[in-house]
């Protein structure tokens, strides 16, 4: 696991929807940047990550990484 999604998920920065035994979506802040990991493969854990507009960031995310 890189250390990106490690500290996501170490934060709680991950949404309620869960494929197998990893959640669909994590959220890492780096600076004032917010990069979205979504799954593409649910059997190795493998995510792709792209950076969000800062509206499209989940409201609880500032609370998490304070």
């Amino acid at each position: 696991m890189t250390s990106w999604l490690r500290e996501a998920i170490t934060r709680g920065a991950f949404g309620t929807l869960w494929e197998g035994n990893f959640p669909r979506y994590v959220w890492f802040k780096d600076g004032d940047v917010v990069y979205e990991g979504r799954l593409i493969n649910r059997e190795l854990g493998e995510y792709k990550g792209y950076p969000l507009e800062q509206n499209e960031w989940p409201p609880e995310l500032s609370r998490l990484y304070e």
